[in-house]
């Protein structure tokens, strides 16, 4: 009776934890060691940048063109998984979690303006050696992304900005939590019901949405100092001096038709503003539209990149 009783015991304590997770208000914060036995993989790799220790994944063939993907707010290198099984036969794919988010976590100054985000990546390419790369971008990755191609011109041969950012981040309404006092709601009240709520407002087709990603966003937004980093970086986003106007490279402007929190209409004003910008949407399909639909926007990326 030992045996059975010790499985129940365990899988009692497995249901509580999952629905104290899923429910409960208050959420501690969760160790990097707990998270990177859990999320690291085979081909994880770290490297000191930026004042952060940054988790990355390089894929594919090292002599082929390189794809340097950035993902976005509350997100992960996992975002980009579906481009990976798509491309990575024919292309170079280096992703990363940026510092402040995943299992990088955030950077000794708790610094994250987008003036640190660009000198970061240009440090970040010169310690893996990557001259030259095409740069894709979702949400705070694409803002991050079109900013880098102005300020690094020779570095940046292509630029691909799905759902990307131009100066809001995240729904305005998240950003009143930032304000003294109200900021302990996303530093520790922080329920998974909370990020499942939010994961269904960014995907055009909730349906699309599976459990296993929704407990990654969770687990890793709890990654010690990733909530307030989040928090730092709202305060810190500025829109001087950058200007789209002065990107100089080839772009493709992705878009989900579906996203309530950068609307197409933004996508569009990129096209117009960006000199060699072309672009496509995708119908039904939301903010983060390289996770919810790999397939299409990973063949018009192939198509743009040759």
């Amino acid at each position: 009776m030992i045996g059975p009783a010790l499985g129940f015991s365990t899988i009692a304590a497995s249901l509580a934890q999952s629905s104290y997770d899923e429910f409960a208000p208050f959420q501690p914060d969760l160790s990097p060691g707990i998270l990177e036995r859990r999320y690291a993989t085979d081909g994880s790799a770290f490297i000191e940048v930026g004042g952060a220790r940054v988790h990355y994944r390089e894929e594919g063939p090292r002599d082929a063109p390189t794809v340097l993907a950035l993902h976005g707010v509350y997100s992960s290198l996992h975002t980009w998984d579906g481009w990976v099984e798509e491309l990575a036969d024919e292309y170079h794919i280096v992703r990363l979690d940026l510092p402040g988010f995943g299992l990088t976590g955030p950077n000794e100054e708790r610094q994250y303006d987008f003036g640190y985000y660009t000198a970061f990546l240009d440090a970040f390419c010169d310690a893996l050696g990557l001259d030259e790369v095409a740069v894709a971008g979702n949400s705070l990755g694409g803002a991050i992304a079109w900013r880098f191609a102005v300020t690094a011109p020779d570095r940046v041969r292509q630029l691909l900005l799905l759902n990307a950012g131009r100066q809001h981040l995240v729904p305005p309404a998240a950003e009143l939590f930032t304000s003294p006092g109200l900021d302990v709601v996303p530093r520790y009240y922080t329920p998974r019901a909370t990020t499942r709520a939010i994961l269904n407002d960014a995907y055009g087709d909730p349906q699309r949405l599976t459990e296993p990603t929704v407990r990654r966003y969770h687990d890793l937004l709890r990654r010690r100092g990733n909530r307030r980093a989040v928090i730092d970086l709202m305060r810190m986003v500025e829109p001087a001096p950058y200007d789209p106007t002065h990107v100089d490279v080839p772009t493709l402007v992705q878009w989900g038709e579906a996203d309530t929190w950068l609307p197409l209409e933004l996508g569009e004003r990129f096209t117009a503003e960006i000199p060699a910008a072309t672009l496509e949407t995708y119908p039904g399909v939301g903010h983060v539209s390289m996770e919810e639909a790999p397939t299409p926007t990973a063949s018009d990326a192939a198509a743009f990149l040759d």
